[in-house]
């Protein structure tokens, strides 16, 4: 048969229905020497080659499909040790249950039923009994390669569940396909083992994926790490100008203080904003360690700095001098500076008066640092308070003068 016989006869048959093709090898394409002989009247008793329409069959029908395709194929039943599928033609195959799953499964009925469409691998196009080997595992196993390569381009966050614990790390499971997870990558708390993590399920991210050598290895602590982070911008959110909340003092530098207030998010409180007096180093005011309570400033979204202050979440001192420091009270204060005409003296934050030269003694004084020194305590009576100029006026002289009544 020519050339031009063979590509008009295949355009006339489905090469996916064999009873299309016996039908028309028997009816339509006979032998052109056989056709000439009738024609002639000239009887051959000689059989011709290939005139036998099931030889003819096997000559003509084309591979459906061969080793290392991955086809779609139908159920069309399911039986106890695995399923019979349909791939278009007249012949059914059976995928044994090893070959149905990439895990562990006791029957069929958990993966398919019969109508469903499933991709299989090609194992082999014909087996010793002349039947394709098929192997939905294989197609999935492939299948599953490809859409982790993706979730690792796309950055995406899988489950890892630990099946054992190695030298080096731990061997996990991800979505039936076997994944590393170094002990670097782990996450590891204080106390906690690599066998301590047998069993359990893991939220991962992939670090790399490389189907050549059938390499795939993940990361909890990136998990974890991520998590943070997207907590830390919750939070930071959520973090309102003016609200006061508690914090623990983490760094104290000469420059100012940073307070953990949760979530990731340290704040600064600078110099100016630790007292309300004067300025004094960091660490005469808070202990690293230390609990306090800060005020929000500002808060910066682009950048996560937060702006703190830890004077603002007690009163301004000379909103209530009056009721702290009354007219004729007698306290105890601290020298902090000197002048020619008298000594400052402060009694609280934020809260100093003069103790003029005349007030310092009850004799006469002819230098103030005669009688006292900066840094000296000394006891001193209210003698007169300038809330609106933030000013008063004290006497260690009239202390002195009532305990010696």
């Amino acid at each position: 048969m020519g050339d031009m016989g063979e590509k008009e006869f295949f355009e006339k048959v489905d090469p996916n229905d064999v009873e299309s093709i016996l039908n028309a090898v028997s009816k339509e394409k006979i032998p052109r020497r056989q056709i000439e002989k009738q024609e002639t009247g000239k009887v051959e008793h000689r059989e011709e080659k290939n005139s036998d329409p099931m030889n003819l069959a096997n000559h003509y029908v084309p591979k459906a499909f061969k080793r290392g395709d991955v086809i779609t194929v139908t159920v069309v039943k399911l039986e106890k040790e695995g399923v019979m599928v349909n791939a278009g033609g007249k012949g059914d195959y059976f995928i044994p249950l090893r070959e149905l799953s990439l895990q562990m499964i006791s029957s069929p009925e958990e993966i398919v039923k019969v109508g469903d469409k499933i991709n299989v691998f090609v194992v082999k196009d014909r087996d010793s009994k002349g039947n394709a080997v098929l192997s939905k595992k294989k197609a999935d196993y492939l299948n599953k390669w490809k859409e982790l390569q993706e979730k690792y381009k796309n950055g995406e966050i899988v489950t890892a569940k630990v099946t054992k614990a190695i030298k080096g790390g731990l061997l996990t499971d991800v979505e039936g396909i076997v994944a590393f997870l170094p002990q670097s990558q782990v996450g590891l708390k204080k106390g906690e083992t690599l066998d301590s993590y047998v069993g359990k399920e893991l939220k991962v991210k992939i670090l790399e994926v490389n189907p050549s050598i059938r390499r795939i290895v993940v990361s909890h602590r990136e998990f974890l790490k991520e998590e943070r982070e997207k907590e830390r911008k919750e939070a930071l959110v959520n973090l309102k100008k003016g609200d006061i909340i508690e914090g623990v003092v983490k760094t104290i530098k000469d420059f100012g203080i940073f307070v953990d207030i949760g979530h990731g998010i340290d704040g600064f409180v600078r110099l100016g904003e630790l007292t309300w007096g004067r300025r004094k180093l960091p660490k005469e005011v808070v202990t690293k360690g230390e609990t306090v309570k800060v005020k929000i400033l500002s808060v910066n979204l682009r950048n996560g700095k937060v702006s703190l202050s830890l004077r603002q979440t007690k009163p301004y001192p000379w909103d209530i001098v009056e009721e702290k420091f009354p007219v004729g009270s007698i306290v105890e204060g601290t020298v902090i500076r000197i002048h020619p005409f008298g000594a400052v003296v402060e009694l609280d934050d934020g809260i100093t008066g003069l103790v003029h030269i005349s007030q310092l003694d009850v004799k006469r004084v002819n230098k103030v640092d005669d009688v006292v020194k900066i840094g000296d305590k000394i006891r001193v009576k209210v003698l007169n308070i300038d809330k609106e100029n933030k000013k008063m006026r004290l006497s260690r002289k009239a202390v002195l003068e009532d305990e010696n009544a």
